[in-house]
């Protein structure tokens, strides 16, 4: 019987994968959540907070009409200087039962106030500060002066309407609420913008993991094809085939030496994508300058090849076995992609606490189409006309494509660039590394 392996893109028990529209919409639907939530706790303590303003602002007004004359209740100031009524304060009379016997108003048509059982009252008058009456008022209940037998039978009670305070709340929560709607649809625009960016930056990893796997399996498959080739050739066991069968088994070893320089390339790639840490140390770049430049004058004398390094210390924290991989690969990309005789030129230098290293050659330079991608991997130039290309950790050239990618993964995994500079001949390459302390 046959079954479907775990994994298997047919196993029907394998959940689909969610589609990047699916994924966008999650992040828009977050952001919204989050914006409202943010917004309502916002909207409710600024509310609270201007509501406890106005309610302590309100009990310093009542404050004020402590101990107040009828008199000046009815509107005239009495000797003490304490002012008359206000629009919206009001002074209640009551006896003991409770029932209004004078109303002093700062403005006609008040809302009615709450009546008060006796219990109430006598509770009320025991509090030294201002309290909320029936969700209207705001009442400080004090008894007369005057007599001892009319004062404790009668109270006042000295009340402000909170009709202003509950509009200012209100107006306040509208205005929140507009400029709400404002923000939600702004960040609704940027939420949706950022999904579709992060869709789209998903999709653009899966294409170029797709396309690097095929080129991997592509450069992969020559020398395999080619060790196949040759090893059919080596079965044949006439006396004669003698040079052919050797001729076959060192061919066999140069696409042997080439796929293993191409795995080990594309092990360290996968490396520094990880993050994986580097063996760091001080490294004194004039001294690894100067030994990658003899080695490329002794292994290869028909490329010229100029050192000048400026005065002063060029010392970087970082691996050296990486860094010298970096100026080899520069110096071989350059070697491979100009004819015999061009002079190709390695500076040194520092600028803005950074090291720099450039490679200039007059050799025909980098062709437009291949600048934008120069550093991407498998992008080879044609021949010896393209100033890009590839070349391997050792400073051989393989044609992988992966030389300068390999450059700027470890430029990057430095804390450092390197970018392809405009020039009128030749190529001109740029490492900055940050400065070693």
């Amino acid at each position: 019987m046959l079954g479907l392996r775990t994994g298997d893109p047919r196993d029907p028990r394998r959940a689909p994968p969610r589609p990047p529209v699916a994924a966008g919409s999650r992040a828009v639907a977050l952001w919204l959540a989050a914006t409202l939530v943010t917004l309502g706790t916002v909207a409710a303590l600024s509310a609270q907070a201007l509501g406890h303003h106005l309610v302590l602002r309100t009990d310093e007004e009542i404050e004020k009409y402590r101990g107040v004359q009828l008199s000046e209740a009815a509107g005239v100031p009495g000797p003490n200087g304490r002012p008359a009524l206000d629009r919206s304060c009001l002074i209640l009379v009551l006896d003991s039962t409770g029932r209004v016997t004078g109303r002093y108003a700062g403005a006609p048509g008040m809302p009615s106030f709450p009546s008060l059982a006796p219990a109430r009252l006598a509770a009320l008058a025991a509090r030294r500060h201002p309290v909320g009456i029936g969700g209207t008022y705001r009442a400080l209940v004090v008894r007369p002066r005057g007599p001892a037998p009319d004062r404790d039978r009668t109270y006042v009670v000295i009340a402000r309407s909170m009709a202003d305070a509950h509009q200012a709340v209100t107006r306040l929560l509208r205005a929140e609420a507009a400029a709400s709607l404002v923000l939600l649809a702004a960040v609704a625009c940027g939420a949706r913008w950022l999904g579709g960016r992060a869709a789209r930056q998903r999709l653009d990893a899966e294409r170029r993991l797709r396309e690097f796997l095929a080129a991997a399996g592509h450069e992969l498959r020559n020398p395999l094809t080619t060790i196949s080739g040759y090893a059919q050739l080596a079965r044949i066991g006439h006396p004669s085939s003698e040079r052919m069968r050797e001729e076959a088994f060192g061919r066999m070893s140069t696409e042997v030496e080439r796929m293993t320089s191409l795995i080990d390339e594309l092990v360290l790639l996968s490396e520094l994508d990880l993050g994986r840490s580097l063996r760091v140390r001080y490294v004194d770049l004039a001294e690894l300058c100067r030994a990658a430049v003899t080695a490329a004058r002794d292994c290869h004398p028909e490329h010229p090849v100029r050192l000048l390094v400026a005065p002063g210390e060029h010392t970087v924290a970082g691996d050296p076995l990486r860094l010298h991989q970096v100026v080899a690969n520069l110096l071989a990309n350059a070697r491979t992609h100009t004819p015999p005789g061009t002079t190709t030129t390695l500076g040194l230098g520092t600028e803005d606490d950074h090291r720099v290293i450039e490679v200039t050659d007059d050799g025909p330079g980098v062709p437009d189409a291949l600048r934008a991608r120069i550093f991407d991997r498998f992008v080879r130039g044609e021949g010896a006309s393209a100033g890009g290309g590839g070349s391997t950790g050792g400073g051989g050239s393989t044609g992988s494509g992966l030389g300068l990618s390999i450059v700027a993964a470890i430029a990057a995994a430095h804390g450092g660039t390197v970018t392809l500079e405009p020039s009128d001949r030749g190529a001109w390459f740029r490492v900055r590394l940050p400065a070693g302390p």
